[in-house]
């Protein structure tokens, strides 16, 4: 606004998230949340309070019944006296490095709310650039487009092409599309493994896999059309920038003191110990029937004071008689999963000078946070992914235990406790009851902020908007090839059609046929077929690993925030700004695959390892297979996409590919180690001709030139055929640290809560 506003009927409001809101938010917030862009919305000296005026007291009311929906709330009796307008800040350089639009469930977060060094990036302390690993990722665009579906009923079949493709798929390195997996010695099997293979006794849960085989002849390898179709579709998704559909909701946490800050010099945030004070202490509710007890003041021990076994220098012990109350572990005093001994008591050996602080709104809700991702058995910290559960806690005793204590036991008065204390903001970030507490990140894979819808996981605006009949008004690329089924249990897909309606489903428009090997008179098992394989065992990587699943843009270089390298999903609210996902995984074709065998490991170790896989009959490199896809009704765009999606080397001039080596996708089992590089070429393009007296399939004279006619650039384009390069540079085994995987990722986070409490450019 340019000056002060002359609408005489006002409310104040505050935003839900307790987060401010910048310029360009307030008016997407009232033009497309509201709908009211004749309101004006104005910014006060409370950054998360906000003064809406208006020139009619209709609008007034119109705009209370949306408030919520927004993300905002009335403060009853708020002071809506106007002063000169106040500037937003500055954006910060996080907005400059893909900074996404307005996500879809309240308000764009504000892009100057983040902590700021001040200083210009630069490398940080001893950071390395993050080592190759057998994928990347394709991002998504920012803008996700629609277009009306096309239907089954003929009325949409004018101009546009029914018929097929004849493809033939040959194979870069050995390709295992697995049909099905036992263990050996499973009598059930059609396919029974000895339990004596190679003079090796297996052990009896040993996993093993096989291709689907024809029963006549030598028996051609099939690939199952599912798994061609699973190509091409998440090909197309890429390529075409389509939603992500199928992206399981998971949310992370990290501890704030999972490695101390040594060096105090230009250390900005310290753990300190905290007693709980009598009186200071809320109920608030969380997951519908439990009252969870939240310090609101806190009496702060001097960050001065030292555990250090090294120098054995001790101000504080643990379990001495007479200590005061302190809930060590995860469980609060009583071991879950966590080391053998629980700390119950801990005692101060030094007079210590104190000081009584306020615990910030943010910090607590941060606490409320943390303990709803501790209890959620389903995409928590304790659900099924844990490597613990069920083994060693199952995931149900811990969310009874964590919430037991929640309620009823932590934060009594007098009990000392651990917070993350900002030293040049005076106030406390975060909090727990034990030194190694777990906080949750602020952004989950599937939310931002808790509440947002991410960009590109749900269906579209206009995928949800229905006609009279129940029927989506648009559908975005891909579901507008393959259709869709009303699922309301899948939210990447909650919403499209309506539910015992006509279009509670549509049929796809493309329909993929199994891949027949093609076997040759002469062609022996042993020129089809590796030997019995003995695979490594498969890294699990999980979006918890944000050094690879989120966007990275500043890593070796310190974030603008403070000293750490590494974007997460928002260690504190205020202090970073979360990250954007990095998009869809591609695995990359490996260069050793041509050389050597990076796939395997005969060691005894790995032979009796239960988690690795004996891989029985896969293909070996330069065995061809071929397959048909079926098309009606498409747009000459979509079906030249078709064609350079599973053909990107054939078509790679009317891409603009330069990669000397070509290109080839990725398809089967063990692809991160080597496996499934294919190379798919259209051999023949039939189109259907109805003109005749008999519909004909006629065949494409020139497949080039109609590929190079028809074919429209998207923007996702170069960054889709980048990840298909054969013998990719980027291309790399799990990166590990001391042998291990887990370890390199772990190492990676501990020291990055270490660097994240620094200056930026600052020595740890």
């Amino acid at each position: 606004m340019s000056g002060k506003p002359d609408k005489p009927h006002r409310i104040r409001v505050k935003t839900l998230d307790g987060k401010p809101r910048d310029q360009s938010a307030l008016n997407k917030l009232k033009s497309n949340q509201l709908g009211m862009p004749h309101l004006e919305i104005v910014e006060t000296a409370v950054a998360t309070e906000f003064i809406i005026c208006a020139s009619k007291d209709t609008h007034i009311e119109q705009a209370r019944t949306k408030l919520h929906a927004a993300g905002l709330e009335e403060i009853a009796g708020g002071d809506t006296t106007i002063a000169a307008p106040i500037a937003p800040p500055p954006a910060p350089r996080h907005a400059q490095h893909g900074g996404r639009q307005q996500e879809r469930g309240g308000p764009q977060r504000a892009a100057g709310s983040y902590r700021q060094s001040g200083r210009q990036p630069r490398a940080a302390n001893n950071a390395r650039p993050l080592p190759g690993k057998p994928y990347a990722f394709v991002a998504l665009p920012d803008d996700l487009t629609t277009a009306s579906p096309v239907w089954h009923d003929g009325t949409r079949s004018e101009n546009r092409l029914s018929g097929e493709v004849r493809f033939e798929l040959e194979t870069l390195t050995p390709l295992l599309v697995g049909w099905e997996r036992g263990e050996v010695g499973g009598n059930e099997s059609d396919w029974p493994v000895p339990a004596n293979l190679a003079g090796t006794q297996l052990p009896g849960k040993k996993s093993v896999l096989c291709p689907l085989r024809a029963p006549w002849g030598k028996r051609p390898v099939i690939i199952p059309g599912d798994s061609l179709k699973g190509l091409l579709r998440h090909e197309l998704g890429a390529l075409l920038g389509a939603p992500m559909e199928r992206v399981a909701e998971r949310s992370y946490s990290y501890r704030p003191n999972a490695m101390y800050p040594i060096k105090p010099e230009n250390r900005f945030l310290v753990p300190r110990l905290a007693r709980v004070l009598e009186n200071y202490v809320e109920t608030k509710p969380i997951d519908g029937d439990y009252q969870v007890r939240v310090p609101t003041r806190l009496e702060l021990l001097p960050a001065s004071l030292e555990y250090n076994k090294k120098a054995n220098k001790f101000d504080y012990r643990f379990d001495q008689q007479g200590g005061s109350p302190y809930r060590g572990g995860q469980g609060a005093g009583q071991k879950l999963n966590s080391r053998p001994k629980v700390h119950t008591s801990l005692t101060v050996l030094k007079t210590a000078k104190t000081e009584t602080v306020d615990v910030p709104q943010s910090a607590r809700d941060g606490y409320l946070a943390t303990i709803r991702h501790l209890v959620d058995s389903d995409y928590g910290h304790f659900s099924e992914r844990h490597p613990d559960v069920p083994k060693v806690v199952k995931g149900e005793d811990a969310r009874r235990r964590i919430l037991a204590a929640a309620t009823n036991e932590v934060f009594q008065p007098g009990d000392l406790i651990w917070v993350e204390w900002d030293t040049e903001k005076k106030c406390i970030v975060s909090l727990g009851w034990h030194y190694y507490y777990r906080w949750a990140y602020t952004d989950s894979v599937r939310k931002r902020g808790g509440k947002l819808e991410r960009h590109g996981l749900f269906p579209l605006d206009k995928e949800r908007k229905t006609d009279d009949d129940g029927a989506p008004m648009e559908l975005s690329a891909v579901r507008r090839l393959f259709g869709y089924a009303f699922d309301k249990e899948n939210p990447g897909v909650a919403g499209v059609g309506e539910e015992k309606t006509d279009h509670s489903q549509l049929m796809g428009r493309v329909f993929v046929n199994a891949g027949l090997e093609v076997v040759g008179a002469n062609d022996s098992d042993d020129d089809r077929f590796l030997k019995p394989t003995f695979l490594k065992e498969l890294g699990i990587p999980r979006p918890s690993a944000v050094e690879q699943y989120l966007k990275q843009p500043y890593h070796p270089h310190a974030r603008p925030s403070d000293n750490a390298t590494l974007v997460t999903y928002g260690d504190a609210a205020g202090y970073d700004e979360p990250g954007e996902l990095a998009g869809r995984k591609f695995y990359l074709d490996r260069k050793d695959a041509y050389t050597g065998r990076p796939w395997e490991d005969n060691s005894d170790v790995n032979k009796q390892n239960e988690r690795s896989t004996l891989a029985l009959e896969a293909s070996k490199a330069g065995r061809r297979f071929r397959f048909t896809v079926r098309f009606r009704d498409l747009d000459a765009t979509e079906l030249a996409a078709i064609l350079v999606a599973l053909c990107p080397d054939q078509f790679k001039r009317v891409l603009g590919g330069t990669h000397n080596d070509g290109y080839c996708s990725k398809l089967g089992y063990a692809r991160p180690l080597g496996w499934g590089s294919v190379r798919i070429e259209a051999k023949q393009l039939l189109l259907l001709d109805e003109t005749g007296e008999v519909p004909a399939l006629e065949p494409e004279a020139d497949l080039m030139a109609w590929v190079t006619r028809n074919h429209q650039k998207t923007p996702t384009q170069d960054e889709w055929l980048a990840v298909h390069r054969r013998n990719h540079p980027n291309a790399a085994d799990y990166p590990r640290k001391d042998g291990q995987i887990y370890t390199f990722h772990t190492a990676l986070r501990a020291e990055h809560s270490r660097n994240r409490r620094y200056n930026q450019g600052h020595a740890q």
